[in-house]
């Protein structure tokens, strides 16, 4: 994708919805990421300099935006609260987990969403990685420390709403003190 996110991220995003197409990617691609995707984020230039109007809340998340090639998206999320929320997934996307944890539920119909009947369950820790397809029926739940960060094929109506000035200088400060401890070598989860 670029140089800010690891090179399996694009294989997955470029992935159709047949199992057949899932790309198999060896362990040595996919993990040691994390103190390098966090060190990568804190060098963007204009980290915690955008304007208020490009973040916003949506789905229990915030979303701080990152310059991103080629129509695709790539934001880092904090969680704002801590609910099992509905997540309407427009575009493929990939979320990486950085700090925290995150809990996947997807659903055959959008009607078991509402019923509670998950199809599929799954929490995902520290440096681990999940894709998900559009249309996909799906809600997510992140731990009150949770910060990921989403990778989209491509751009999508956003949906959600805008960040004051004040939230989004506490969002920027929160990503910055997590990436900060990660870049510098502190575990996933200890930022003291």
């Amino acid at each position: 994708m670029n140089a800010l996110l690891p090179a399996f991220v694009d294989r997955l995003l470029d992935q159709g919805r047949d199992p057949g197409e899932i790309p198999q990617l060896p362990a040595s691609s996919a993990t040691g990421w994390l103190g390098l995707l966090a060190a990568r984020i804190l060098s963007v230039p204009d980290t915690g300099t955008r304007q208020p109007a490009d973040a916003f809340l949506a789905h229990s998340y915030v979303h701080l935006p990152f310059p991103a090639p080629g129509g695709r998206a790539i934001y880092l999320r904090l969680a704002s609260h801590s609910a099992m929320e509905p997540w309407p997934v427009l575009t493929t996307s990939v979320v990486l987990t950085v700090a925290g944890t995150v809990t996947l539920e997807m659903y055959e119909e959008a009607a078991d969403s509402r019923a509670g009947r998950t199809q599929y369950a799954r929490s995902f820790g520290p440096e681990q990685v999940f894709a998900v397809h559009p249309g996909t029926h799906c809600s997510t739940q992140s731990s009150p420390d949770g910060v990921q960060v989403l990778a989209t094929a491509s751009t999508s109506p956003r949906l959600g709403t805008s960040l004051t000035g004040d939230e989004y200088a506490a969002a920027a400060q929160r990503a910055r003190w997590v990436l900060d401890g990660l870049a510098h070598g502190a575990p996933a989860g200890d930022h003291r």
